[in-house]
């Protein structure tokens, strides 16, 4: 019996070991904090507009459903900056630079209350 208990000694002993490294080491590894996760929204329900003059405007529509005017034809769309009725035409030509594109024409609605 004394011989069987010698021949798995070296083996019980490393296992020992390993075992105490284990245990002491533990505790070692840096926590990582939780990062919470960002919830983007996926539907885009506002969107700005800054019209010829250079002036901010903010609308709020179900944009995917949502087309935009062109060829001088005119949007109404209630204005979250301003808190009024606007209309908004778009109108195709060369911009301060030179360069083709639509600028946008934002007029207060004339059925607005304000």
């Amino acid at each position: 019996m004394t011989e069987r208990m010698n021949k798995y000694t070296p083996t019980m002993i490393f296992l020992v070991l390993c075992m105490l490294i284990v245990l002491v080491n533990w505790n070692c590894a840096p926590k990582i904090k939780e990062v919470p996760i960002a919830r983007v929204p996926t539907k885009i329900t506002s969107y700005p507009l800054i019209d010829y003059k250079g002036e901010q405007h903010k609308y709020r529509d179900n944009f995917d459903s949502f087309i935009f005017p062109r060829d001088s034809k005119k949007l109404t769309q209630y204005c979250a900056f301003h808190f009024e009725w606007e209309d908004i035409k778009a109108v195709y030509g060369k911009d301060d630079d030179g360069e083709w594109g639509y600028s946008y024409i934002v007029n207060k609605n004339k059925k607005s209350w304000k």
